[in-house]
């Protein structure tokens, strides 16, 4: 009987062994599901967050892509405003020679007619003087 009572304890410690070691995996098995519900939740929230940087450098790149684009739209407008400068200036130096041309012709002319004037009043001066002589001459072939 007391062998029996023996094996009896023992197969009750074994019994009991077997439940904690049970308990303990229950136990383990639950914050194994605890951990991979953590990581579960974390692997979505930098999946989130992944996408959410995706779509931000997507947007990015689009801004950048217009913003460049803008950029060579600016250095032909530039570049076309130069060529009109240029084509302005060139139009400036052409008009400046003309006005001196002008300027010189002008001058040219009124000199040309103040000399003319002055030959009009010497011709007119001496004109007077021929007829005053002529008067004379008469007067003195009357007499």
């Amino acid at each position: 009987m007391l062998k029996t009572a023996a094996d009896t304890t023992k197969q009750q410690d074994i019994v009991k062994l077997h439940e904690q070691s049970k308990k303990n995996l229950e136990h383990e098995i639950q914050n194994y599901k605890e951990e991979a519900q953590k990581q579960r939740k974390l692997i979505y929230q930098l999946e989130k967050e992944r996408d959410r940087y995706i779509n931000e450098a997507s947007e990015m790149t689009q801004k950048c892509l217009g913003a460049m684009e803008e950029v060579k739209i600016r250095e032909m407008q530039i570049f076309d405003y130069k060529k009109k400068i240029a084509e302005a200036e060139t139009k400036l130096k052409q008009q400046q020679n003309l006005y001196e041309a002008v300027r010189s012709d002008r001058n040219l002319y009124s000199k040309n007619l103040i000399e003319s004037q002055d030959e009009i009043l010497e011709m007119k001066r001496k004109l007077k003087i021929m007829n005053h002589q002529i008067d004379q001459l008469k007067e003195e072939n009357i007499c």
